[in-house]
Formats: structure tokens, sequence, C-alpha cells
């Protein structure tokens, strides 16, 4: 078995993990002090790309939506194998018989830098449970235009062990 193969594995499970159960573990994990720009005491805007808002929230709800991950792997940067697809499916499968979804996304202060954006997206279970991370998408080939990148696969890995 190859690091790469590992590494697969690891990080389709990760995600996983991290949006049919990581939200609990997300809620431990304090959120960043929000520092606002100002140019001359007068407050920047807040999310400068407020226009792609719609589209990151549809990546995430079509991540953590009802069926198979062998549909949903579009909205991951690289997508997933058949191994990773089953692994995925299975801890949705779990989760959802817990009470963790539907789950409820809220994305703010997005900035966007020619490909790739970056957000601040808190999510609600269906259970209660509340988390927030920072997120980074790029664009490509899914039903919204844009994809959850690996290292904030990786990164939901580090926030849920």
């Amino acid at each position: 078995m190859t690091i790469k193969t590992v590494m697969t594995g690891a990080v389709a499970f990760a995600f996983t993990a991290g949006a049919a159960a990581g939200i609990t573990g997300l809620a431990t994990v304090p959120a960043a002090p929000v520092v606002q720009p100002v140019v001359w005491d007068i407050p920047m805007p807040a999310a400068p790309a407020p226009e792609i808002e719609g589209a990151l929230s549809q990546t995430l709800n079509g991540l953590v939506a009802p069926g198979s991950f062998s549909t949903k792997s579009t909205y991951i940067q690289g997508g997933l194998g058949p191994k990773d697809t089953f692994l995925a499916d299975k801890a949705y499968d779990k989760k959802a018989k817990q009470g963790y979804f539907p789950l409820t996304f809220t994305v703010a202060d997005i900035d966007q830098v020619g490909n790739q954006a970056t957000a601040n997206v808190s999510a609600t279970a269906a259970n209660g449970a509340t988390g927030a991370e920072p997120i980074t998408f790029v664009q490509g080939p899914s039903p919204s235009g844009w994809q959850l990148s690996k290292a904030s696969v990786l990164s939901l890995l580090t926030s849920l062990s």
C-alpha cells in the first residue's frame, strides 16, 4: 500500500467524518477573533466576495445531501476513489442515524483570490451541535463551480482528532 493510497483514504474519510460527525469536534475549537480592517477610521467591507456566497453554500450543501458519495466527489478537489466512496457512505449513514443531518451552513468573511476562496464556515447540526472552521474552496468542475480544497479536508481531520 503506497503513502498516496493511505493519504487519499484518510482525506476522504476525514472529510466525511468532518461533515457527518465532526460538528461536535469543531465546537470545541475556539474561533479566531475577527479583525475588522479600517482605512481612515472607515470600516472596509467584511466580505470582499459576497457574490460567490451562494455557490460556496451550494458546495457545502451538496456534500452533506443524502445519497452516495459516488455522486458527491465532484465537490472535493481531486474527487474520491471507489474505496473512499464506500468509507464515506458508511460514515455518513452512521451519523445520519444519530440525527446529525440536515446541516445548516453559514458562510461569512469570503475572500477570493484568483481561483481560490477562503471563508469562515459555521455549521449547525439537526441535533443542535455547532462548529466553525475556516475553509478554502477552489474553482473546479462541480455543479456549483467550487470544490472543497484538499487542505481544508486535512484541516477538518486535524480539528476532529
